[in-house]
């Protein structure tokens, strides 16, 4: 064959006249620009990335097409003066490691700057229009749609013809940034940013020592952001005292402020490195099949004594928004009963105490208990708010509510939710649509709660919508399912009316501050007396809301409960003896007329102390209905530890190493090192059903685990 005609060597001979020409030649002496100029354009543009993230996140300045001034230059007088904010720092430094990244492992400059500041542009804008439309901005969760799972539906759909001006700008400066950068990397002699050979690898100590540090520097930076964004999850880090310092502070109950303080970049990566639960080296489906069947037998043996079916009732979840008995906590003491009609229903009633892992806030973690019947004890430390850590990245949850969906055929129209306050809050729109209900009806829901009305005092007007409000809408829902001769619902309902702050509305109307005979200061005494008259307008709601279901002809069970008490108590808190009282709050389980179980109330050992992950075994029991495999165990561990819980929010001194507090049938601590052989098997099961449901393959859930036995 004639050599000439081999297309790699004609090649070869072709390249070899090229370099001889004077354009080659020429060319060849373009400049390498040096790293002290690749230093101030990285630079100069993490600054200008960093502003536009914090305008993706200021809704006081949108885009104006009319303006004088260009698109660009309103993004960054918008947001120039922050960067000295913690939001601003924070942001700085994040970006910087996802810089970092992208020019060490593509290992070209201009190339990875390109890359780089194409995420964030697209970052910035998709945040934008998200957090105008939403108050929240993109999530680890929105990516989604990059395999077709997850949630990145959710992107898509935010997308008005109100915000195209943003998206044709923002697409035209990417653009043209993008080309900017490849005509620099054509321009720049200097070719890969390290200097390495991988076809002469050991040619020469140059390469040798290149080739390693091209790796290494892929490494640490990879390495850099991921245990940074894995740190800013641990409480007790070493980073995270250092962002602490600049002035992290994480607000877990809404990622739109979270991000407003700590800045967007911050947010997104403090959501995408969460360890949920330590590994589980047995976890496998034969192990998973072994626990279905032990927990199947056990269902069994508690259906032989049971004649009900669960969903054939109605059942009212309430999770009260900071209510407890304040005449509970250590040296407060009004001489008047600010709850006498909760207090009463002990006599016809389930009533008790329930054990909450949160003091001053954590109201989702204890709804995520009640709604699921896993527990926040089987969660790492890292784990502050699985509603936003966690389910958003799962692709199926269980939750009790998918029982009552099953029984009326797979339509989840049997599940609704009604939360007075923003939908956005711990992410609730779309963890409830995970949760499969058919609707939460919120003050920015569409179609919007009904019934929002709020409390104007003597002194004052609140803020919160009224428990008499949030109750009538639940209230219009069952009388409407029951003229409708509907199937039984589950309906969730989060109320909001005693949420801080606690403000002077009531004046002279409030007798409280006469009957306060505690032995706290002045200013703890104010704020104290203003939360009872809340509470006892609850209680009187509650009363009413009871009565109202009590002549509804279909049968109904109530299950009322306080997710945490108020951080008001400083005194109390500051006394580590108070921590146990301090995470105690007042529930019941309650059915009305028309439902078999009227008057029944469980026995003492079984309701004098609980926490929220066990309601719906409680529920069962009180109904006499049959459960599925899963109730089976949460009725046996109940039985064998009544409540069990982790501290994770600030506020009293109670679990601070994250440790577990468990509960006898008494309310005194038990020690688990004197657990019965029983109890320990039951709560190892207990941690590998979290395991497979929030971290694992769900195997029990296609193995039946939580389906409850056909009629």
């Amino acid at each position: 064959m004639d050599w000439r005609k081999h297309p790699i060597r004609a090649w070869r001979a072709w390249y070899g006249r090229y370099k001889q020409t004077r354009f080659y030649q020429t060319w060849a002496k373009r400049p390498k620009f040096s790293y002290g100029a690749y230093l101030c354009v990285a630079f100069a543009l993490l600054l200008i990335t960093d502003m536009m993230l914090l305008w993706s996140i200021d809704t006081n300045h949108m885009y104006d097409p009319d303006a004088e001034y260009s698109f660009f230059r309103q993004i960054l007088d918008s947001s120039y003066h922050s960067l000295s904010s913690a939001a601003g720092i924070l942001n700085f430094f994040a970006l910087g490691m996802v810089y970092l990244v992208c020019v060490t492992v593509i290992n070209r400059f201009w190339l990875g700057t390109a890359i780089f500041g194409a995420i964030a542009g697209i970052y910035a804008f998709a945040c934008k229009i998200k957090y105008a439309m939403r108050t929240e901005p993109i999530l680890p969760s929105d990516l989604g749609f990059l395999n077709g799972g997850g949630g990145g539906e959710n992107v898509a759909s935010f997308v008005t013809d109100e915000y195209k001006p943003i998206i044709d700008h923002g697409i035209t400066l990417i653009i043209w940034f993008v080309v900017i950068c490849l005509l620099l990397q054509f321009l720049d002699r200097r070719g890969a940013f390290i200097h390495c050979s991988w076809r002469h690898p050991f040619a020469n100590a140059k390469n040798i020592f290149g080739n390693i540090c091209r790796i290494a520097a892929s490494v640490m930076s990879v390495w850099l952001i991921m245990t940074y964004a894995g740190a800013l999850s641990v409480p007790d880090s070493s980073i995270r005292e250092f962002v602490k310092d600049i002035g992290y502070s994480p607000v877990i109950w809404n990622v739109g402020d979270d991000a407003r303080a700590n800045g967007a970049a911050t947010t997104f990566l403090s959501l995408t490195k969460v360890k949920a639960m330590d590994d589980e080296p047995d976890y496998n489906e034969e192990t998973m099949q072994a626990i279905h069947d032990r927990y199947a037998k056990q269902a069994q043996e508690i259906n032989t004594t049971r004649n009900a079916t669960l969903t054939d009732t109605t059942v009212i979840n309430v999770l009260s928004e900071t209510l407890s008995d304040p005449n509970r906590v250590p040296g407060v003491h009004f001489n008047i009963d600010p709850m006498p009609n909760i207090h009463a229903l002990s006599n016809t009633a389930t009533t008790g105490l329930m054990l909450s892992p949160g003091y001053g806030g954590g109201t989702a973690n204890i709804e995520f208990q009640q709604m699921t019947g896993l527990s926040m004890a089987n969660f790492n430390g890292s784990m502050l708010s699985p509603y936003q850590q966690l389910l958003p990245t799962r692709p199926e949850v269980f939750s009790f509510n998918q029982m009552w969906n099953e029984a009326c055929g797979g339509d989840d129209s049997c599940s609704v939710g009604f939360h007075p306050f923003l939908q956005r809050f711990y992410l609730r729109n779309a963890n409830y649509k995970k949760f499969k209900f058919s609707h939460l009806y919120t003050l920015d829901s569409d179609p919007k709660i009904k019934h929002a009305g709020t409390y104007e005092g003597k002194s004052g007007k609140s803020g919160n919508v009224t428990d008499e409000q949030a109750y009538q809408n639940v209230i219009d829902e069952v009388r409407a399912n029951a003229q409708a001769n509907k199937p039984a619902q589950f309906i969730e309902l989060v109320t909001m009316q005693n949420h801080a702050p606690y403000p002077g509305i009531y004046g002279d109307e409030n007798e409280f501050f006469a009957a306060d005979m505690s032995n706290v200061p002045d200013g703890e005494k104010g704020v104290i007396g203003n939360y009872a008259k809340g509470v006892q307008r609850t209680d009187e709601a509650t009363k009413q809301f009871l009565d109202e279901l009590d002549a509804i002809d279909k049968p109904i069970t109530v299950v009322f409960y306080g997710d945490h008490l108020p951080g008001i108590y400083t005194t109390a808190a500051n006394d580590p003896k108070n921590s146990i009282a301090l995470h105690e709050t007042d529930y019941f389980i309650w059915s009305n007329r028309a439902s078999a179980a009227h008057d029944v109330k469980l026995p003492e050992s079984n309701a004098a102390y609980s926490s929220s992950n066990y309601f719906m075994a409680q529920t069962a029991q009180q109904l006499n209905a049959r459960v599925s495999p899963y109730l089976a165990l949460l009725t046996e561990l109940h039985n064998e530890i009544p409540a069990l819980s982790r501290a994770v929010t600030s506020g009293g001194t109670w679990s601070p190493d994250g440790s577990v507090t468990y509960l006898d049938n008494e309310g005194k601590e038990m020690d688990p090192k004197q657990f019965s052989a029983k109890a320990k098997q039951l709560l190892s099961d207990y941690r590998m059903v979290q395991y497979d449901m929030m971290m694992g393959k769900n195997h029990l859930h296609s193995m039946g685990f939580m389906d409850l036995p056909k009629q």
